[in-house]
């Protein structure tokens, strides 16, 4: 996911102070906000809540589809697995350390290994998952139109029910990009700078996250000197988005007691699960 800045002749300026690309551009996994629906963790006051202190409660998502978290990496010896890591800090038997590891791999830490280094809690070179299927969409200020000709229209509704005047009052309302990758993740990307401002990891994924991991993959890819995962689909649906009038949330996360309008957006999985 890039920007390149275009003139209005169509001539591609690579040098432009503008240009980003979001892999380059996203936070240290520290730093990065990621959530998921934790029983008891609400958004509003844990808005990233998938970090490894979690992973009792995220290992319990992990399991919804019966798939375990497998022992990738283990200091004791393994006939099917050369361990090459297993004298790395952090690296323990049992599966303790290998959930904590899948979580940080989807912050975007090198859990797996993969430049083959066994320093596992690097940043990976590329942390942003691919952007397969999915494709963007950039919500800003409300835009929809109100002119009508029929009273049929849906323009007609929203000229009735002060479409104007709302959108008037979100007029500097951010711009955002929302794209779905196979990491998982609904990201949700700064237009202007390409920044991450926060992921979101719906819990009908979570429990797909484990089949990731190949033991076999321990032992080294590319002749033996790497570590690697399974690739899935995550989230491979194109995000939709539209401004609806309702009786919803306050920006407090309040029950509204009225209709008012909302900008909703939502996210079929595409390849990636029967959902949305």
């Amino acid at each position: 996911l890039t920007r390149t800045a275009i003139s209005s002749s169509g001539v591609i300026d690579v040098n432009d102070a503008g240009n980003w690309s979001a892999a380059k551009m996203l936070p240290s996994p520290s730093s990065r906000k990621i959530w998921t629906e934790i029983q008891g963790k609400d958004y509003k006051t844990d808005y990233n809540n998938f970090i490894d202190s979690n992973y009792t409660q995220i290992n319990s998502l992990f399991q919804l589809t019966n798939n375990e978290v497998p022992d990738y990496h283990s200091r004791s010896s393994n006939p099917t697995n050369t361990q090459r890591c297993k004298n790395t800090s952090g690296v323990a038997n049992g599966n303790d350390d290998d959930i904590k590891g899948l979580i940080n791999f989807v912050r975007g830490e090198d859990y797996f290994d993969y430049d083959g280094d066994c320093d596992l809690t690097e940043a990976r070179d590329n942390p942003l998952g691919d952007i397969y299927h999915s494709q963007l969409v950039v919500v800003g200020a409300p835009s929809a139109e109100t002119a009508f000709v029929s009273t049929n229209q849906e323009a007609y509704y929203r000229k009735l029910k002060g479409y104007d005047a709302w959108a008037a009052s979100l007029a500097s309302r951010k711009e955002i990009i929302y794209a779905g990758s196979n990491s998982g993740l609904l990201h949700a990307i700064n237009a202007e700078t390409g920044e991450e401002e926060w992921a979101f990891l719906p819990p009908l994924l979570i429990g797909k996250l484990p089949t990731i991991i190949n033991e076999n993959l321990d032992r080294g890819v590319d002749g033996g000197t790497k570590g690697g995962t399974n690739a899935v689909f995550g989230v491979d649906g194109s995000p939709v988005v539209h401004d609806v009038f309702m009786i919803g949330l306050t920006p407090e996360g309040k029950p509204e007691t009225t209709p008012s309008w909302h900008t909703i957006l939502f996210v079929p999985f595409g390849r990636g699960g029967s959902g949305f």
